[in-house]
């Protein structure tokens, strides 16, 4: 039908009106959850750009803006400490929080009953999510049953889960998508290589160390810190290392392997356990050393400060933390007690088990976050309540107690801890568990005081010597203090001589004339070697040399030479060297002795670490009569019975006890005859076992030091001079 101005006019069916109106409905609700979308990120509504952005560009935007600090609630009477819940935590069995790439991974252990605590009748096993702070959201999970392990490791942003039994290690990315599974033997991986990246199978050497391994990689995997043995000096050492192109920016020598970080400012190494002790090493080779209790681990900030997590483990209740510059002090800490966390989940129960179940514990590991200027820590009970503690940087000092005082060197700092009576000796006497009624008994019967297993490490009497008055002592202070400036090490005399050194009493010599006289022995004994020798004896962790001029030295411990007339030992990282001044008139030998058992010490070291190092002991043996074998003991020796003596290949019987002590009589007697001017001493004729012993040593001990300032014969050379054979 044709209509009028061809306009054309339909009437719409009823299910299409219908229609109509559900679709305005859906666009309403669409326009609902877009709104939500926005809401629920860090920006405004007004910047709908968001939506349109990449996943860096949001997490950019989340990294100005956490969204889980819209989550938090503040801890009564703190500043700046906070309570992150997260509904998505709840129920969940964690019990430790690691840094994970850009996000956390929440660790969990689990039996899967009622507990995460494990009991002789549970199995239990691990899961692990995911956590993006910025978003405050779980992103990636992998439940209990889908892990086949019984340890864990992280590298960077890859999780790797270790079963022993099977020797495999399954890789996962940072979505906790399996990646691949390997071989896995603790050995060649050392803890967390995958030797199929190039970048992860070598440890920088640039120093070219000993028993090189790398102890710390910064959080940016730019630096690592590497620990090692010195090829040339032979001590340990600690070295910063630029990933990149194999720079060492800094070292620090005299430390071994220790609970360590590091970054591009520096690193931070734990330099004595039994005091606390911590130094921190800039790059540009400046040493702060501090001591604080308890230390359970170190962080270093963007800015340089240490982050310092301590807490008493024998307790587990109360955890504290500073933000520590040596320079600028403590700028940021807190003390948190466990137990007065509410969980908000009471048991109806006083019993034993359930309080066990509501108490509190923190994670072994924390998480610092340089974008929010904050430390997370877990908290957790057995009954599966985690949040996490937040530590804002910015926010001051919750700890009036916060103080830490730094020293430029260690042994400043320990003599600061002896003076205020907190030093702890790193040396223990016999273990009470290992004592007995029958030695208590024994012990008594023999007349031992309390002292009689008390080991002494006290350095000085006189800490302050320059203020200290000498009186008639003044010129031998005097002439010491030119000798150790010489030779690079301490020397201590009468007031000062601590009364136990070791496990010997030892008594105080202040005769003026008498010190002089044994002053002029030492002065003559110490020229025979060259002025760089004490130095090379500081090898491995020992920092340097001291010597004690005393009176009578004596000991009541059946397997020690009881009244001897001198004694070394390494005591607390120094050569010690405890002289007996009313034997001056044998200095030449005894001097020389005690000196030949430390240069033992160096060689022993050195061929622990270089195979082809000339110094062994299976050589030494050779030079002795076949069958031949030192007794390892002093019990047996007895000074005024010389028939188990075999002459010719020992000096006495005293050099049968022990391969050091036969070096140490050949190596004194041959400095006794060089001071003495003996050329002629039967027992270094031509092809004499003696000399060819003598001979030996001599060329691993020019094998074993830096020689080349040295004179082409030294002192206890000597005696080889005549036309000989040479040991071969």
């Amino acid at each position: 039908m044709l209509l009028r101005n061809s306009l054309h006019i339909h009437h719409l069916p009823k299910e299409s009106k219908l229609f109509k109106r559900k679709h305005v409905t859906t666009l309403i609700t669409y326009s609902l959850v877009f709104f939500s979308a926005i809401s629920m990120t860090a920006c405004s509504f007004s910047d709908v750009s968001y939506l349109f952005k990449s996943p860096a560009q949001k997490q950019a935007i989340l990294h100005k803006s956490p969204a889980f600090w819209e989550d938090t609630t503040s801890v009564k009477g703190s500043s700046n400490l906070s309570i992150l819940h997260n509904v998505a935590f709840e129920g969940q069995p964690y019990n430790d929080t690691r840094q994970f790439g850009d996000n956390i991974l929440m660790v969990g252990q689990g039996s899967y009953n009622n507990s995460i605590i494990e009991t002789d009748d549970q199995s239990v096993q691990y899961s692990f999510d995911v956590y993006n702070p910025w978003s405050n959201e779980i992103t990636a999970s992998l439940t209990h049953d889908k892990t086949d392990c019984d340890d864990y490791m992280i590298k960077g942003d890859r999780l790797w889960l270790i079963n022993s039994d099977a020797g495999r290690a399954t890789i996962y990315d940072k979505d906790l998508k399996e990646i691949k599974t390997c071989k896995y033997n603790p050995e060649d991986y050392d803890g967390n290589c995958d030797t199929s990246d190039s970048d992860d199978g070598d440890v920088p050497n640039p120093g070219n160390y000993y028993d090189v391994s790398q102890i710390a990689t910064s959080a940016d995997g730019k630096y690592a810190l590497v620990s090692g043995v010195t090829p040339d000096t032979y001590k340990y050492a600690v070295s910063d290392i630029r990933i990149d192109d194999n720079t060492v920016l800094s070292t620090y020598e005299g430390q071994s392997f220790s609970m360590s970080c590091v970054d591009s400012k520096g690193f931070v190494i734990e330099a004595d356990t039994a005091n606390n002790i911590w130094n921190y090493h800039s790059s540009d080779g400046e040493n702060s050393f501090f001591s604080l209790p308890d230390v359970v681990d170190v962080t270093l900030a963007e800015d340089g400060d240490m982050l310092i997590r301590c807490q008493d483990l024998s307790s587990d209740n109360i955890i504290s933390y500073y933000k520590y510059s040596p320079a600028t002090g403590v700028s940021s800490s807190f003390s948190y007690n466990l137990a007065t966390r509410n969980t908000g989940k009471m048991s109806d129960s006083s019993s034993d088990s359930a309080a066990a179940d509501t108490k509190t514990y923190c994670s072994a590991n924390s998480v610092y976050l340089p974008d929010a200027n904050c430390v997370m820590m877990l908290l957790y009970t057995a009954q599966c309540n985690p949040e996490i503690l937040i530590w804002s940087l910015d926010k001051g000092k919750n700890d009036s107690k916060a103080e830490i005082t730094s020293y430029n060197d260690c042994d400043t700092l320990l003599q600061a801890l002896r003076d205020d009576g907190s030093y702890v000796s790193p040396y223990s006497a016999i273990d009470p568990a290992d004592s007995t009624d029958e030695n208590q008994e024994a012990t008594e019967e023999a007349g031992k005081d309390s002292e009689y297993n008390t080991y002494g490490d006290e350095v000085t009497l006189i800490p302050d010597t320059a203020s200290y008055d000498w009186g008639d002592l003044s010129d031998i202070n005097a002439r010491i203090t030119a000798l150790e400036q010489k030779y690079g090490f301490s020397i201590y005399f009468g007031p000062e001589v601590p009364k136990r050194i070791d496990y010997y009493d030892i008594h105080q010599f202040k005769n003026k004339d008498k010190l002089s006289v044994a002053l002029d022995s030492l002065e003559e004994i110490l020229g025979c070697f060259p002025d760089d020798f004490f130095t090379q004896l500081c090898y491995g962790d020992i920092r340097g040399m001291r010597i004690y001029l005393c009176g009578d030295i004596s000991s009541g411990h059946s397997d020690m030479i009881n009244e001897p007339s001198g004694f070394v030992n390494i005591i607390n990282n120094h050569n010690v060297m405890v002289l007996n001044c009313n034997y001056s008139w044998d200095f030449s030998y005894t001097v020389g002795h005690e000196i030949s058992h430390l240069i033992d010490q160096r060689l022993t070291f050195i061929h622990t670490y270089d195979e082809k190092s000339e110094f062994s002991e299976g050589k030494w043996n050779s030079f002795n009569p076949d069958s031949f074998s030192y007794d390892d003991s002093y019990a047996n020796y007895n000074p005024d019975d010389p028939s188990n003596h075999i002459s010719g290949y020992f000096i006495d019987s005293y050099g049968m006890t022990f391969a050091t002590e036969d070096r140490s009589e050949i190596f004194g007697t041959a400095i006794d005859d060089y001071i003495n001017g003996i050329y002629d001493d039967a027992r270094f004729t031509d092809d004499s076992p003696i000399r060819n012993k003598l001979d030996y040593y001599s060329r691993c001990i020019r094998d074993g030091f830096d020689t080349k300032d040295w004179p082409d014969t030294m002192a206890w050379e000597s005696v080889l001079t005549a036309t000989g054979a040479q040991a071969d």
